[in-house]
This record gives C-alpha cells, structure tokens and sequence, in this order.
C-alpha cells in the first residue's frame, strides 16, 4: 500500500511541477534558515554545561548602589572564608593579575593577556585537559606557570616544554603544565594559571572571580542574602562605601545573561538569541502557511482524482494517508535541499555570528531537526488532506465544484497573516537599523575616529613616573597630531572611586568615578575645553607629587555636569577651586581645578554616566593606555614606528595596538547582530510570502482566465485587469497591516524601552513597510496578471 501511496505522489509531482517547485522552494529556504539559527541557539545554550555539577555552581556579583555600578569582582579572599557554611560545598577564585612586563624567550618579546591566579581546586569548577605536566604542582607552587596549547606552541613550538623558563621582567617562570585550549562554549578565558597570591582582607583588593557550588536544594536567593549580610560586614566594615549588594549568577546562564565589561570575554545576548529563535519558528511558519495555502488551491485539479477513488472504493483514511504521505515526502525532499543549503552557508553564517558552528546530525540538534521536519510535514499537510478527502464524489464527478467557505477562509486566513509578518519584520529592521545608528552616532565628549590606542602598559611606565620622553618620541612621528596616557579603558568601566570634597561647601564627602590622566589628554582625546586649560607638561605642578607620606598634590579638570552638581554657576567659577580625596592608607590629595570640559560617556551609551573627574599623573590601575590622536592617512606608517619606540623605550615586543572607533563598534556587537538578523529574516520573509502570493495568485488567474478573456471582448485594457486581479490580494494586505501595525508597536516598544537613549517610532517607518509589501505583492500578481491579460481571448473562450 505505502508502495502505491509513493508512486501516486511522485506522479503527482510530475503532473503539478509548478505546485511542487513552489513548495519545495519555500520549505527549503524556510527549513534551512531555522537550521542555520537552531545551530547557533543550541551553541549559545550549551555554554559551560559541559562543567562539572554546572546545575550547583553560582558565579558571586557585586553592585555598589551608591555608585551605581557593579561587577563579577568581589574580594576572593573574604569569600574564601565562608566556606564554614553549610548551603556551600566548595569555593573557587580565579584572580586577576597585573600583566607586568612581557614574557621573553629567546630575545622574543609574548603578551599573555589573560594570566589568572586559580585556587587549588579549579578543575573541580572547570573541566581543564592536561596535556602535559602537573596542574596541581603549579598551583602550589611559586614562579610556576601553565600554559595553554595555543601558546606552548606559540613561544615553543611544541606541547613537551615541562621545566623550560620564561622571563618576566626581574621574574623566572618556569612551565609546570600545558593544558588544551578551552573549548568556545564556555566563559571561562585564560591563557596562563598560576598560584594564587596571599589572602588580603582589604576591602579595595576587589579583584577576583569567586564561584560558589551550593549543597543539593540550597535555597539560592536565601543563601545570597546571608552571604551579603557577612561580606559587607567583613570586607566594608568602617570604609567609604557604606554599603554592597551581592548576587548569585548561575554559571550556565552568565554566556547570555552577564553584560559587565569585567567579563573574561565578551558574551553573548539572550534578547538577540530569542529574537533568533523567534524569527526561525516564523520562517518554518511562514513556509509552511505556503505549502497549505498552495494545497488548498490545487485542490480544484485533484478533486476528480479524489472522486474516482473514492467511486472505485478508496475511504477517507486512505485518501488522507495518500496526501500525508505527499506532503511528508515534500517536507523531507526539502529538508534534504535545506541540509545542504545549510552546508554551504555555514561558513558565511559563522562570520555573520562570529562564532565556529558546524552542523552534526547525530546529535540532539539533528534529531531535533528531524521531529520538526516531520511534525511540519504532518502539520502542513493534515488539513489539505482532511479537505481533499472530504469532497463528495457524486458532487466531484456530476461537475460540481463548488468549493466551501472554510477553504477560502483558511486560505485568505493565511495570507494575511504572511503579509503582516512581513509588515512586521520590515518595520522591525528599519527601527533596529535606526536605533543603532543613533547609539552610534550620539555625541560622547571626544572623538573615536582617528585615535589610535595601545593598552595593557605597566602604570608604572607612564604613571608613576612623567615620561616625557616616551610621548616626545611618539609625538615626533610623522602623522601624530598629540599623544597623551589614561588609565581607563573608554569603551569599558571606570575603574576607581573615591569621595571627593570641594572648598565651595557645597559639595562634600561625594562617591565619584576619576579618570588618571596624562597632560595634553584634552587635545589627544579631542575633548570639548568649556573653561580652563588643558593639562601642560610645562605646568610642573599638574603632575601627580608626593609632598610627603601624607600630603599630595595634583590638578584636575572637571565635566561639565560635575561642575554643575559641585554648586559652581557656570565652569568658569569652578577654575581654581581645591578639592581633596583620600588616596588610601592615610594620603590626602589635594587637586587644583585647572579646566571644564563637556560631559563624557564611557562605556556603551546605553548606560546613564555618572560625572567624572580628570587628575593628572594619578592613577590606581595596575595598567594604562597610551592615546594617540593622528591622521588616518598615515596609519601604518604611525603603527610600525610606535611598534619599535615601545620596544626601544618599554622593551614591548608584542603591543596591544587597536582603533577606538572599532573598539566602539564591538560594544554594539550584540544588538548589530541583532538588526543583521533581523534584516535578513525580514527579507527571507518577503521571498517567502513572495513565493506564496506567486503560487496562489497563478491558481486564481488560471480560475479566472474566461472571466479576463470576457473582460478584454469588451474592451477592458490590461492595467485594468491586472489592478482587477491583484484587488482581492491588496484587501487581504490591507487586512493583514491592521494586525502588524499595533503587535509591531507593541513589541518594538518593549525593546526600545532597554536603552536611556532611543528614536522615536516614526509614522513613515509603517508606511514604508506597508507600501512595500503591497507594491511587492502587486507585482507578483500582475505579473502573472499581465500574461493572462495578453493572452488572446479566441484561445481561450472557442470551445465555449
């Protein structure tokens, strides 16, 4: 019997080409859209599963809400010390460590950028493949280091390097283990694992990662609060920050749901991955409304088939069996064309990502693709085949054909709403596109394009001590219009705090963000000078000194909002004014207020910035930066001369050289990749909505085609009968813009709502989207139009 059914449906196929390419087309695009985006859904999911006891294990986040900013860093050492609890089983830190100098071999300068100081017990946190050597022995031993493949072969050329050195400086490191690279599904990042250093209590030592794996039916959100209550009471006992807030992360989720600038890596988005999910299930919706829609239609060809069956004896089961099994052998066909679409536009979808992604199909993912090809197969198929199945034979064989309301409706039902997807999505991606280009395009206090930054320098190279000569060299290269240092990283966090207090009485013990800066920073950095000057290497007294072991100096220069908070009427009054912050272990710094400039933003603008303040030469980081503002033209010539004074002057072989306007353009990774989906899943949804208009409007002229022959006896022009012929379609569009157009504001506005600074939803916008659909669908229906309107009406209408 099943024998029959496949060779009635593939006679079937080749008697309907039409029907079936339009079918096989749509499914396949559909299918493999919604594969390549499943790919990318399962990996982004998968993050850190592979740990171990991954389902118990909470990553410690601290929020300061006087500062109103936090961090995955807390101080490990405190958390360490809490281990007497009985919700937690065990605690693993992995701290942050000051670069330092590069690692040498062989006269050859290495940048290892992430060097992390690991508890004892990482691998029972973090799944760590031995290649070779001891990881334990390193972990318990000083001046011992693990390297990861990558860089064992890197600076060694192999994996078998136990007990070669490395130089560091003043430091002799020898290699204890080599371990495999870390896989990409996971946050984890680090290139080197060292001993933890000593326990330090003091609160500002905030600079490690702690994880916590709780006891089996732990009370989560209780355990947090306990933890807060003993680490504020601890770690913030009589200091400046009067309070701290902590939060357990789960580990599987950090992947999509962390967004600090402290992460080891940048992560992914979880509202980028639902929109993904979301517009694949409407592409295998949208394909599948095709493939009913394009059955229902074709049913007037086939119900004489179905009465003679049924007249020969054939039941209903059987006639419904027979169009399943069409249907499922239509689906997989295309699920066979989509696995190979799919093949070839991995690679091109993996840049679009940014991501390594390969399909397997023994996988979860695979059989997943197979229940969903099956479960449309069945889904879009089952109603054609009731409806089919249905039709009387008396009725079918004696020429009546008249169809029932419920096929129209279904029909007209399904259109629709193809179209207002696609009014949806096109109104979706004109606002995203917008969106980001606001945030790109909003004014941050200096300007990103052409500067030049090189990061991860010893503060102690251009902070501690003024290094004139340094910049002179840099500021002698042809191209360089000023160089200058910081100590922030201006796409990232500010990274220290203190309570300053002015000499105007009005602003006194305030918790602010400063930014350690080196002179020349306002015209190295393009900044908006409102008042005052900039700071001068000629003006000695600017520079960060030491008085004495508990008096320093320095000067400022203020934003503008700060000055504003401060109690100064305009920036002008705040020139000359004193202010003074305590500088840590019993130093007062007194700061001269030299200039105002506009208000920065550091970071994504996404995020309110708090006021901030400049000081020159000062710093808290263990690293700074060097920014180089300077003619783009001469860029390469810029990069090779700065490579060889950095060698020449800091014995840096392997700088960390990069572009601000590209650092900036990551930081909006997410939600661009957000809009790139998006853009293109609306025009896939076009295509496809194209496809089904295509397939019922040929169905509707081929019913309509004496009726068009009738109309050009009597006079009727072309542009006439193809308006006539695309009106039902224009109405159901019409129809189908009513439902978009409040679902779209809706759904558009709830994700406008996640940033401080947003566009508008412009009327013009809709309008567009609209019109797009309609005139699109006016083609597609006029074209075919168009023919059976050029068609002689003689051939049509003689045997009449």
């Amino acid at each position: 019997m099943f024998i029959n059914y496949l060779v009635t449906a593939l006679r079937a196929f080749k008697q309907q080409k039409q029907h079936f390419l339009l079918n096989i087309i749509g499914l396949s695009v559909g299918l493999a859209a919604a594969i390549l985006v499943a790919m990318f859904a399962f990996n982004e999911a998968s993050y850190d599963e592979q740990q171990p006891h991954a389902d118990r294990v909470y990553r410690i986040y601290q929020y300061f809400p006087s500062l109103g900013m936090g961090a995955p860093v807390v101080n490990k050492d405190v958390i360490a010390s809490f281990k007497d609890m009985t919700e937690i089983e065990d605690i693993m830190s992995l701290e942050m460590v000051p670069p330092g100098s590069e690692f040498v071999r062989d006269g050859v300068g290495f940048k290892l950028e992430n060097v992390l100081a690991a508890s004892s017990n990482v691998a029972d946190f973090i799944n760590i493949d031995i290649v070779a050597g001891e990881l334990a022995t390193v972990l318990a031993t000083p001046n011992m280091i693990a390297l990861n493949e990558q860089y064992a072969i890197r600076i060694f050329g192999s994996t078998a390097i136990i007990g070669e050195t490395l130089i560091q400086g003043k430091k002799r490191w020898q290699v204890g283990a080599v371990f495999a690279d870390l896989p990409d599904n996971t946050h984890f990042f680090f290139q080197a694992l060292i001993k933890e250093t000593p326990a330090n209590n003091y609160y500002q030592n905030n600079n490690g990662y702690s994880y916590i794996r709780v006891a089996p039916g732990t009370k989560v959100n209780k355990l947090a609060s306990t933890l807060e209550q003993r680490y504020t009471e601890v770690a913030y006992n009589d200091s400046e920050y009067d309070s701290t807030q902590l939060a357990l992360h789960p580990l599987t989720s950090l992947h999509l749901t962390a967004s600090s600038s402290y992460e080891m890596k940048m992560n992914g988005s979880l509202s980028t991955l639902r929109i993904c999910i979301g517009l694949s299930i409407l592409l295998v919706l949208l394909a599948a409304f095709n493939f009913i829609n394009m059955s229902i239609a074709q049913s007037a060809k086939r119900a004489k088939e179905v009465g003679v069956r049924k007249a020969l004896g054939a039941s209903k089961s059987q006639i419904v069996s027979q169009f399943l099994v069409e249907s499922l052998l239509i689906t997989i066909i295309a699920a066979l064309i989509a696995c190979m679409l799919v093949e070839l536009l991995t690679p091109t979808f993996n840049q679009l990502v940014d991501r390594q992604l390969a399909l397997n199909y023994s996988s979860a993912l695979g059989a997943a693709i197979a229940f969903v090809v099956l479960l449309v197969g069945l889904l879009a198929g089952i109603y054609p085949a009731m409806f089919m199945s249905a039709f009387s034979a008396k009725r079918v064989l004696s020429g009546d054909m008249q169809r029932g309301r419920t096929a129209i409706v279904v029909r007209k039902s399904l259109l629709v709403l193809q179209a207002a997807l696609s009014v949806g999505l096109i109104i979706s991606a004109l606002l995203l596109q917008q969106q980001l280009a606001h945030l790109q395009s909003l004014p941050i206090g200096f300007a990103k394009e052409g500067k030049l930054i090189v990061s991860d320098i010893d503060a102690g190279d251009i902070f501690y001590n003024q290094n004139n000569v340094l910049l002179d060299r840099i500021n002698a290269i042809n191209g360089v219009k000023q160089a200058s240092v910081i100590d922030i990283s201006l796409t990232g966090n500010y990274n220290s705090y203190r309570m300053f207090t002015a000499d105007n009485g009005q602003f006194s013990n305030q918790t602010l963000p400063f930014v350690g800066a080196g002179t020349n920073i306002v015209s190295a950095l393009d900044l908006s000078l409102i008042a005052g000057r900039d700071f001068s290497k000629k003006m000695a007294a600017d520079w960060f000194n030491k008085v004495s072991d508990t008096q320093a100096t320095a000067s400022a220069i203020l934003t503008e909002s700060l000055a504003k908070q401060a109690g100064y009427a305009t920036p002008e009054d705040a020139i000359g004014s004193v202010w003074h912050t305590d500088t840590g272990f019993g130093q007062q710094l007194t700061v001269n207020v030299v200039g105002v400039v506009k208000d920065i933003k550091v970071g994504s603008v996404k995020d309110a910035q708090p006021a901030t303040i400049f000081i020159c030469g000062y710093t808290n980081s263990w690293m700074g930066r060097i920014v180089i503002n300077l003619d783009l033209a001469q860029l390469p010539h810029v990069k090779t001369q700065l490579a060889t004074i950095l060698a020449e002057t800091l014995d840096i072989y392997d700088p960390k050289i990069e572009m601000m306007a590209d650092n900036y353009r990551a930081l909006y990774r997410n939600d661009e990749r957000a809009t790139e989906f998006v853009t293109l899943f609306s025009g896939l949804a076009v295509f496809l909505a194209c496809v089904g208009t295509f397939g019922l409007a040929s169905f509707s002229v081929l019913r309509r085609q004496k009726e068009v022959a009738v109309r050009k006896v009597l006079g009727a022009s072309r542009i006439s009968i193809m308006n006539l012929l695309a009106k039902e379609f224009l109405i159901l569009v019409l129809g189908s813009v009513a439902i978009a157009y409040p679902l779209t504001y809706w759904l558009v506005g709830d994700w406008l709502a996640n940033f401080n600074e947003r566009v508008d939803q412009a009327l013009w916008v809709y309008l567009v989207a609209a019109l797009s659909v309609a005139a699109i669908t006016w083609l597609t229906v006029a074209s075919l139009a168009f023919k059976a309107a050029s068609t002689r009406p003689s051939l049509t209408l003689r045997y009449e």
